[in-house]
């Protein structure tokens, strides 16, 4: 894994930016926040660069390639809210490697920390934030997962596969399988296969080399390679298009890659572990999926159960949140009545783990004394249903009969507008449209402009 980590410009606010150094103050002098262009030594170290390209200060031709090249160990990673395709492809042929929203961009810089610290710590990494005991949870299904997980930490696997609805923690049992594991010392390179366009799939994943197309000024290493001899995380895996799926099986069949542009081909030896929430075995009768695709990845199955069939976790979860938010908030004496609990276990939890971690959140945050009651919770849960805003993805009821297309567009059109407070330019932007075509589909589906709905 990389050795540091470079931050240019604004990714996060200054306030994150003190959690982050409070809660890993052991790693934080590893984390160089630069306001210029100037460049940095990496020492002979692999080094891992976050580049603010909302700012064009930072997203030039000229001051992109220089970080590229500053060692053949350096990986960028780009924060851009609203990159359309056309940037995507520019930025990635001067030689940054993934482009993350800002909140991405914390949970990576958040997650290289915490794996610095577990790698630094050596025996102690299994009793770490990433060890088996992180997986919390007192019921049944829970217990055989880390059951599971302790009889897979001697095992050099090569392949595994993750399923679990949204928000279940599918992250969180690669993170745990990777460090437990006997592939530790190495990298974890966590990928969002839907944020990859499929344009760039084969020059993301594999590399590109020197020349091999318009604008390719330099060689690029592939996150199979930056991944060698550790662990290769593939979310959102069932929404890679046909081609990248065919891609995919060819590197884990003949664990062989040539990289775009290439002659000859390099050796892989990577553990892949994939995670989706899809229904495979439906994708896979729908043609969605390939079949042999499905059967090189599931050597391993690790199904996460929803929240809602294990309320009984749910008070031991809540307890682990409450104490990590009351202290980085500055109140260590917060507690949490009984009642309130019990609310929370009758819950039905669309969004899981991710939207209990919310509301626990929530709760601190407006907490007036140093006793959650279950009016807080009340209050949390009454405004931290599961939105667009906190999810980052838009729910949609299908009614028995189904939706046309035209319907699930002004759905999501209504309930972005809704999300930005019926403001029509935040809106556009967020849905990546212009104002005027976003005007022509209310228009056209008889929307009240200015109506605000809850």
């Amino acid at each position: 894994m990389a050795n540091k980590t470079i931050v240019y410009g604004d990714i996060i606010s200054s306030e994150q930016r003190r959690q982050i150094e409070k809660s890993h103050s052991a790693s934080r002098d590893l984390v160089c926040w630069y306001g210029d262009t100037r460049l940095f030594d990496t020492g002979g170290s692999a080094t891992l660069v976050f580049v603010d390209l909302d700012n064009p200060v930072f997203s030039s031709a000229d001051f992109l390639l220089s970080v590229a090249t500053a060692g053949e160990n350096v990986k960028v990673v780009g924060k851009a809210d609203h990159a359309d395709l056309d940037e995507t492809l520019r930025v990635s042929k001067l030689g940054v490697s993934e482009l993350l929203t800002a909140e991405q961009c914390l949970e990576r810089l958040d997650g290289f920390l915490n794996e610095l610290e577990n790698r630094q710590g050596g025996s102690r990494a299994r009793a770490s934030r990433f060890g088996i005991a992180a997986l919390r949870g007192e019921s049944r299904q829970m217990s055989e997962i880390r059951q599971t997980m302790a009889l897979l930490s001697d095992v050099d696997f090569p392949s595994a596969l993750i399923l679990g609805d949204t928000g279940t923690g599918k992250s969180l049992v690669c993170k745990i399988l990777h460090n437990t594991g006997v592939r530790s010392n190495h990298n974890l390179v966590e990928v969002n296969c839907s944020a990859i366009p499929d344009e760039l799939f084969e020059s993301e994943l594999f590399g590109h080399a020197k020349g091999a197309f318009t604008g390719a000024k330099t060689e690029k290493v592939g996150l199979f390679e930056f991944a060698q001899k550790g662990t290769l995380f593939l979310d959102e895996v069932g929404n890679l298009s046909a081609s990248a799926q065919g891609k995919l099986l060819k590197i884990l069949e003949d664990k062989k890659l040539r990289r775009v542009g290439d002659v000859g081909e390099r050796d892989v030896d990577v553990r892949v572990v994939a995670a989706t929430n899809l229904n495979l075995e439906k994708a896979i009768e729908d043609g969605r999926f390939r079949q042999d695709l499905y059967f090189r990845l599931n050597l391993l199955t690790i199904e996460i159960p929803p929240l809602r069939e294990r309320p009984q976790d749910i008070p031991e979860i809540v307890e682990y949140y409450l104490n990590f938010y009351s202290t980085i908030y500055g109140k260590p004496d917060l507690t949490i009545i009984r009642t309130a609990v019990d609310e929370m276990q009758q819950y039905s939890w669309p969004g899981n783990v991710r939207e209990l971690c919310n509301i626990v959140e929530r709760a601190v945050l407006l907490a007036k004394t140093d006793t959650i009651e279950l009016n807080d919770v009340k209050a949390a849960l009454s405004k931290g249903r599961i939105s667009a805003s906190d999810r980052r993805q838009i729910v949609l009821e299908i009614p028995p009969q189904g939706l046309s297309l035209q319907e699930i567009e002004q759905n999501v059109v209504k309930q972005v507008l809704n999300v930005c407070g019926w403001n029509k330019s935040e809106a556009a932007k967020f849905l990546k449209i212009s104002r005027p075509r976003l005007r022509r589909i209310l228009e056209r589906e008889g929307v009240e402009q200015n109506r605000r709905s809850d």
